[in-house]
């Protein structure tokens, strides 16, 4: 599990690597076009919006297996190392089904927009949508590696 977590991680890197850079140049190219040119791009905000969509989404996803979201440990540093284990176990669990029912919730927006197009681009608005099942799945198995080196390494990692 924790290969498959750590090579899904490396592809959204990548992902985020290849947004930013697109994302850049389609402004850039909108900026030249409308004030240089004046002749402004009408795709160019929309595609833009899609990218900053994945970008947030994909980013997510990086900054949980990394675990750099917001984290309240206080009271979790003050707990025995037994009860402690338990209590992230609990969190862990909490979260993978909080990124089940968000992956549920995505698939189902993917299949209602499915037939909608965009007014701008005219892709189908799923491909915008896919990306809330795609980054919470990777999250969801970013979680279970997480749950399984609880399981066998004491909530320590093995690297």
């Amino acid at each position: 599990m924790h290969r498959i977590s750590d090579i899904l991680n490396r592809f959204c890197e990548c992902a985020l690597v290849v947004f930013v850079a697109v994302m850049t140049v389609v402004v850039f190219l909108e900026i030249l076009f409308r004030y240089a040119l004046h002749f402004p791009l009408f795709w160019t905000e929309e595609f833009s919006r899609y990218c900053l969509v994945w970008l947030s989404l994909l980013g997510a996803a990086i900054a949980f297996k990394r675990g750099e979201h917001i984290a309240v440990t206080v009271f979790l540093n003050r707990l025995p190392l037994r009860t402690g284990r338990v209590m992230i176990t609990i969190a862990e669990i909490s979260v993978a089904v909080f990124l089940l029912v968000i992956f549920w919730g995505g698939i189902h927006l993917i299949i209602i927009t499915s037939r909608q197009l965009s007014p701008a681009l005219r892709i189908s608005m799923a491909i915008p949508y896919s990306a809330l099942p795609m980054a919470s799945a990777v999250m969801l198995i970013h979680v279970a590696d997480r749950i399984t080196q609880l399981m066998h390494f004491g909530g320590k990692s093995p690297s």
